[in-house]
């Protein structure tokens, strides 16, 4: 398993005087940025360890207090600064669900054995998560982009991480 960073958010203002921040999530739920306490922050161009003490939802957004970093003046340098952790860090998935960082850039492959592209990135919807597909050297042929519903044992019929290959149940001209 690679040991790749991962932001999870951005710290973007104060709240308060005791050094609590504002967190732009890109969790989902937004809350589960505050789930990791050992997280890495990127001042300058350098990133560096830090400690999340606490953290909660307040009204629409998120705030979280560190570590070492007790009042405005002193929490001052941490704001515009990228939130990430180490891969290795991710919580266990349940069977059958996925981290969309590990499907990015897994080779997408149909029942009769087609490469369509590989996955450039998801997309949410009200209805499911969406496959993006790009369509880079495929044997398709297809359009630059093709949108696959992320719904298991329907569209997508197995997701191997070990080898890197998703398999779907979508025909070749589907977009033709």
């Amino acid at each position: 398993m690679s040991d790749e960073l991962y932001v999870l958010g951005k710290i973007t203002g104060f709240y308060g005087v005791k050094g609590w921040l504002k967190l732009y999530s890109y969790t989902d739920p937004k809350e589960n940025i505050v789930q990791y306490s050992s997280l890495k922050i990127k001042l300058g161009k350098q990133w560096q360890s830090i400690n999340l003490d606490t953290g909660k939802t307040h009204g629409k957004g998120v705030v979280a207090h560190f570590s070492g970093y007790d009042n405005r003046e002193i929490a001052a340098v941490l704001i515009g600064s990228e939130l990430a952790i180490n891969r290795s860090n991710f919580k266990a998935s349940a069977k059958d669900e996925y981290f969309w960082a590990d499907l990015i850039d897994l080779k997408v492959i149909n029942l009769q054995g087609v490469i369509l592209g590989s996955v450039s990135r998801l997309m949410e919807t009200s209805a499911n998560d969406v496959l993006v597909i790009k369509d880079i050297e495929s044997e398709a042929k297809l359009a630059d982009e093709i949108l696959i519903p992320f719904v298991l044992n329907h569209y997508i019929e197995r997701v191997d991480l070990n080898s890197g290959i998703i398999t779907v149940d979508w025909p070749v001209d589907w977009n033709e």
